[in-house]
């Protein structure tokens, strides 16, 4: 997974008018400034412009003129402040994400949950992690107009991919028992979702002939289509061969 490892947390101030979340959801700036915020939680603002001029120098990990279908490269945010890099990496990705490309159904929902389920971020502060939820949701919002005009099956995939890949946990202690779910895409609207720690356990000693091996990751046995996410939160099995 590749990974923009920022150490940043603060509002964006996007230009107004763009679908970057900053616009469309407001965040405090209490929670920004306040040297309590700074002192606990190490937060320290960052301007759009300074997220844009980083994000600019990793062009290849964005979809571009020669490859617009260049929307699964992975991001991980370990502390993602309020996602400011999130908002500006999502909204990148989306810039090739058109009806005109992908025509308005299936495949066009599909290729934005790609997108989104190519953004991962970590916070230690739990209003850091619902601020970033919804801002991400903002831009979607934004990307596709009237919200109520995509499917039930597409709103509650997104809503699904928010709760796995951006999550409340501390990267430096707990990155042996965060869990992330990769999602694999396929043909015909579908995933297929691996759940993995963020860091395996280090082993200090060779392992000898009595020694346990880690298990592996849980995956879905089949594909699973983007509708059904949220109602199947684990990992699907293979359906059993009728006798």
């Amino acid at each position: 997974m590749g990974r923009v490892v920022t150490e940043t947390h603060g509002d964006s101030q996007g230009t107004p008018g763009q679908s970057d979340g900053s616009v469309l959801f407001g965040v405090r700036n209490d929670q920004i400034r306040h040297p309590d915020r700074v002192r606990d939680l190490a937060e320290v603002y960052t301007h759009h412009r300074e997220v844009a001029a980083m994000l600019d120098m990793l062009p290849d990990m964005f979809p571009s003129e020669d490859e617009p279908g260049n929307h699964d490269r992975t991001f991980l945010e370990p502390a993602c402040g309020h996602g400011n890099f999130l908002v500006e990496i999502l909204r990148r990705k989306l810039r090739t994400v058109t009806v005109d490309r992908y025509s308005d159904g299936e495949q066009y929902e599909h290729r934005i949950l790609r997108c989104l389920a190519s953004v991962y971020g970590i916070d230690i502060d739990l209003e850091n992690v619902l601020d970033s939820r919804q801002r991400l949701h903002a831009v979607i919002t934004a990307h596709v107009g009237d919200p109520d005009a995509r499917t039930e099956g597409f709103r509650s995939a997104m809503e699904a991919i928010l709760s796995t890949n951006i999550v409340r946990a501390d990267t430096l202690a707990d990155a042996t028992v965060i869990e992330l779910v990769s999602y694999r895409p396929g043909k015909g609207g579908t995933f297929v979702r691996e759940w993995s720690a963020l860091e395996e356990p280090e082993t200090h000693s060779q392992l000898n002939l009595f020694d346990v091996l880690p298990g592996e990751p849980q995956r879905d046995r089949v594909p699973v289509h983007y509708a059904e996410l949220a109602a199947n939160p684990k990992p699907m099995a293979a359906k059993e061969a009728k006798p």
